[in-house]
C-alpha cells in the first residue's frame, strides 16, 4: 500500500482529499501545518507528498519541500490558488514534483499521483558513470561493493552534468537548476564547493574527470 503524506491547512480540501484517497487504498497521513513537518515525514516514509504551498505557518510549502530534498528525492506534488509565474518555476525548479491549481478535482490529483508515481519507479535504474552506478533517487553512487551517499546538492549537480555528458553547462543554468538563484555569484563558492566533492569521489576512476572552463561551463567527461 502506497503511503501518502498530505500537508494542507485548509481542513475543507485536506480532509475530503485524504478520506477519498484512502478510499482508494492509499494510506494516508494528514497534517494541517507544518509543526512537525519534518519528523512526521521521516516517521511516516510517505511514497509522495501532496503539498500546500501557502501554509499558514512559519514554513510555506517551498520551503518545506526544500528541506524534503536535502533528505531524499520524494515526489512532490504541489497545490495552490495562486496565479502566478514564480510559483510555477520555483516549484518545478525542485526535482521530482508537479503542481496541481485549486479547486481541483479528485480524477486529476490521482492521474498525477499515479504519473509522479510511475516516474519515481522507473528512475530506479541507476546512471553508469564509467565503473560507478549512480542511483539518483537514492542520493548514492556504487563503486564495486562500496556505496557512496551524496547529500542532496551533489546529487541534483551530478544528475545535471549526466544529462548533458561531455557537453558544457553554464555556471548560470547550474545554480538556477539547483539553487533556484538568478544571481550566480551568491552560489558560486557553493557550486565550486560541490564539484570538488564530487572529483574527489568520482576519482578512483580514470576515465571520469569534471571539466571545468570559463564562458563554457562545466561539464562531465567520461572516456
Amino acid at each position: 500500500m502506497k503511503r501518502i503524506l498530505i500537508i494542507e491547512d485548509d481542513v475543507n480540501l485536506g480532509t475530503p482529499l485524504a478520506g477519498a484517497l484512502e478510499m482508494l487504498e492509499y494510506k494516508v497521513l494528514y497534517l494541517t501545518n507544518d509543526k512537525q513537518a519534518m519528523e512526521k515525514f521521516d516517521e511516516f516514509k510517505p511514497d509522495i507528498v501532496i503539498l500546500d504551498v501557502m501554509l499558514n505557518g512559519l514554513l510555506d510549502g517551498f520551503e518545506i519541500a526544500k528541506l524534503i530534498r536535502l533528505e531524499n528525492n520524494t515526489p512532490i506534488l504541489f497545490t495552490t490558488s495562486r496565479d502566478g509565474n514564480e510559483d510555477f518555476k520555483t516549484g518545478f525548479s525542485i526535482v521530482n514534483s508537479d503542481y496541481v491549481r485549486k479547486p481541483y478535482k479528485l480524477i486529476e490529483i490521482t492521474l498525477r499521483i499515479n504519473n509522479l508515481l510511475s516516474l519515481s519507479e522507473k528512475t530506479h535504474e541507476p546512471i553508469h558513470i564509467g565503473h560507478f552506478s549512480f542511483y539518483p533517487e537514492e542520493q548514492s553512487l556504487k563503486y564495486e561493493y562500496e556505496k557512496i551517499h551524496l547529500n542532496n546538492y551533489e546529487t541534483e549537480v551530478l544528475a545535471l552534468l549526466c544529462n548533458n555528458k561531455n557537453n558544457f553547462v553554464s555556471r548560470d543554468k547550474m545554480i538556477e537548476a539547483v539553487w533556484n538563484e538568478k544571481d550566480a555569484k551568491l552560489k558560486e563558492s557553493s557550486l565550486n564547493n560541490i564539484l570538488t566533492k564530487l572529483r574527489k569521489k568520482l576519482s578512483v576512476d580514470p576515465k571520469i574527470s569534471i571539466e571545468s572552463k570559463i564562458g563554457l561551463g562545466v561539464r562531465i567527461i567520461l572516456e
